[in-house]
């Protein structure tokens, strides 16, 4: 019997793999998909801090970013520019299969195509029910952590609550044409409460998406061809992927002997969308939870309620702030987006902003503060009463 299952061979699932079989534990993943990193919805763009804090290996990365241009609905642009670099755009199905590897090379077995379909407390134990190609069979393990990403019926069968504020990721790989720099495109009619993006890769290839609440696919759909009006990409090197993302925490992230881990567990950022730095960081805390309960022999719901109290000490004001700042967005229109870009460009509070060596890639809460009290909430106001 294994000490540990974890339910979702992605970053976050391998990266708690890694740090339990480091430790000694014997650690079962299960993969739902016949391959690592084969299916996946996600731009990889990560930030110095995550690739340092994290050791993401170089052979990873297909180039740094320092510099980003973002346009407003009208095409105006402002160009957010830093001497030294401030993120990696890397490959993730290349990403994904490292982690999987240093986990593999640390103690960890992978299983896959095994989707796990249900998880039931026995005494002393927690029993995994997982169907294989001809053949389905009962896991027993000391404990399970949920590291699956978008997962509802898992996640609401251990009654655990379900995803909030639930939006649709969809990306395309493309074929570009100049394209150097990532772009990001804010338009309530491009990409209703949310944004689009354009991200070089490499060999002349990149990545276009957006979010949305509802209809995503016709919304990438229709900017594609408008992207190819302007030339701005040539032709489509795959199909459209989709995925759910949770901007706001499940209800609860721990049930006895079970945890639940990145964006399945809603550690989110509300502001981008991006999983992968917060989860990264609920798997190391996880880890050192399962950790003590391994120690004490004590998988009570209570005392693993200590891993919920750990990740929202580290991550819950900065999600509270993002997800303030994003429904504030959420309620403005094209013309009051045209008018803060124009205020932001002639006020210099971007350029102000770019010199304060506090501000990050990854915590975006401090810099909307600084927003706020530079004046920018008041210029808010004044243009939804003008609009009004």
């Amino acid at each position: 019997m294994p000490d540990v299952v974890v339910v979702g061979g992605g970053p976050i699932g391998s990266r708690l793999a890694y740090r339990l079989s480091t430790q000694g534990y014997q650690v079962v993943v299960l993969e739902k998909n016949l391959q690592i990193g084969k299916k996946l919805c996600c731009t990889g763009i990560l930030s110095q801090q995550c690739v340092t804090d994290f050791a993401i290996p170089s052979s990873v990365v297909w180039r740094e970013v320092n510099s980003a241009k973002i346009y407003a609905p009208s095409g105006e642009f402002i160009r957010i520019q830093r001497p030294e670099t401030q993120a990696y755009i890397v490959n993730r199905p290349a990403l994904d299969l490292a982690l999987a590897d240093a986990a593999m090379k640390a103690g960890a077995e992978y299983r896959l195509k095994s989707k796990v379909e249900q998880i039931q407390h026995w005494p002393g134990k927690v029993v995994v029910q997982v169907v294989e190609p001809g053949r389905i069979y009962n896991l027993e393990a000391q404990c399970v952590v949920l590291a699956t990403g978008f997962a509802v019926p898992l996640v609401r069968k251990l009654k655990l609550g379900q995803p909030r504020y639930l939006v649709t990721g969809v990306q395309v790989e493309v074929e570009t044409s100049g394209l150097e720099e990532v772009e990001v495109y804010f338009s309530q009619a491009l990409a209703p409460a949310f944004f689009a993006w354009l991200v070089p890769t490499q060999n002349g290839k990149g990545l276009a998406g957006l979010m949305s609440p509802s209809s995503a696919g016709l919304y990438i759909r229709n900017w594609l061809d408008d992207l190819k009006n302007q030339s701005k990409i040539l032709t489509l090197n795959s199909r459209i992927q989709y995925s759910g993302i949770p901007l706001k925490p499940l209800s609860r992230t721990y049930a006895e002997r079970i945890l639940v881990v990145g964006d399945a567990a809603g550690q989110v950022k509300p502001t981008t969308g991006g999983g992968i730095y917060f989860g990264l960081i609920g798997a190391d805390i996880a880890a050192e939870t399962i950790h003590k309960a391994f120690q004490t022999g004590n998988f009570s719901a209570r005392r693993l309620s200590d891993y919920e109290r750990a990740w929202k000490k580290k991550l819950g004001q900065e999600l509270r702030q993002e997800y303030y700042a994003r429904r504030i967005y959420t309620h403005l229109n094209d013309q009051q987006i045209n008018r803060l870009f124009s205020g932001l460009k002639s006020s210099g509070i971007v350029e102000s902003m770019l010199k304060e060596e506090t501000i990050s890639f990854d915590w975006h809460g401090g810099l909307l503060l600084k927003a706020f009290k530079s004046g920018l909430l008041g210029s808010f106001k004044r243009l939804l009463h003008k609009s009004s």
